[in-house]
């Protein structure tokens, strides 16, 4: 397994309950259709504006040409690396030392090529990550069942419930590669300035495989609450990832997939579910769900927390 989990909380309304029971799916769904529009819906950029990179790219260069030490370029023939060469030689054989002024003024053709690759690499990898989100899946679990926010959202004002998932790796289930959602204060960029600067003047490697979790896992911080784990459907080819479509055209963003029964472990009433959708979820715990345990909840009068009660027989 890639965590130490053993069981995970799905908080759901009554009928996406019965839905499970019923048929032993869960919905996977593409984070287009989250609702929150920042959760990887946004586009990715860099850390920097367009006059900042243009300052450090310029004096980066400038540094390069200047160094007494010869640079090391990850390839010695590219295109840069060979110009920057080529003019370290020039200066070396040059009796007068070139003002940066001058040095700015020769580099402008170089340095308004940078800027087109800058814009043409964000236009290059939202391209690619609008394809990639749209052709993820994703199923949301929390790791608590008494978080009383999710059963206010997610589970209709505690008139749903929660399904509790056990992780069998016997069995090799998905929740077993659950990943633990990241929240943070500003979404993950392309590069930070230094990283591209040092790409574009042939110093490093590019960021530009972007692992696809680095924006998936990345969530707001005004959503720490919800204490989110996910697993992914990730497109077969990522380069170039395939959006699948039904018959009439459209998207398809969310499947259904199998669970094994033994998957649910324990279901939790909402503490206002009423008697007749309690009785609606009990009638579906038979044969292969038979052992699924249930508890009703209560709300504690001392304290603002659930009670969870066994409810047998």
């Amino acid at each position: 397994m890639l965590h130490g989990q053993k069981y995970f909380y799905k908080y759901a309304t009554l009928e996406t309950v019965l839905a499970i029971l019923q048929n032993c799916t869960v919905k996977y769904s593409s984070p287009v259709i989250f609702n929150d529009p920042f959760d990887t819906q946004t586009r990715i950029g860099f850390s920097f504006e367009e006059s900042e990179f243009v300052k450090q790219y310029r004096d980066e260069l400038y540094r390069l040409i200047f160094a007494c030490e010869e640079p090391s370029f990850i390839d010695n023939a590219a295109f840069l690396s060979r110009n920057i060469q080529v003019l370290r030689r020039v200066v070396e054989n040059s009796k007068k030392k070139m003002s940066k002024e001058i040095f700015d003024d020769m580099t402008n053709d170089i340095v308004a090529g940078a800027i087109k690759e800058l814009k043409e690499a964000i236009e290059d990898v939202n391209a690619w990550w609008m394809r990639a989100v749209r052709a993820t899946k994703v199923f949301c679990v929390a790791e608590r069942r008494d978080n009383l926010l999710m059963w206010a959202h997610y589970a209709k004002d505690h008139t749903g419930a929660v399904i509790e998932f056990e992780c069998l790796p016997e069995l090799d289930t998905p929740l077993c590669a659950a990943r633990k959602v990241n929240y943070v204060s500003r979404p993950p960029v392309i590069a930070n300035l230094g990283e591209y600067v040092k790409y574009m003047t042939g110093q490093g490697a590019p960021r530009y495989g972007l692992n696809i979790y680095d924006m998936c896992l990345s969530k707001s911080e005004h959503w720490i609450y919800e204490q989110e784990w996910r697993v992914f459907i990730l497109p077969a080819d990522m380069d170039n990832p395939i959006i699948p479509r039904d018959s009439k055209g459209d998207d398809i963003l969310c499947d259904f997939l199998g669970i094994y029964p033994q998957e649910i472990h324990a279901i939790y009433f909402g503490c206002k579910m009423t008697p007749d959708d309690s009785e609606k979820i009990l009638s579906y715990l038979t044969g292969d769900l038979a052992n699924v345990e249930r508890y009703q909840c209560v709300k504690s009068e001392q304290e603002y927390k659930l009670i969870f009660n066994r409810i047998t027989g």
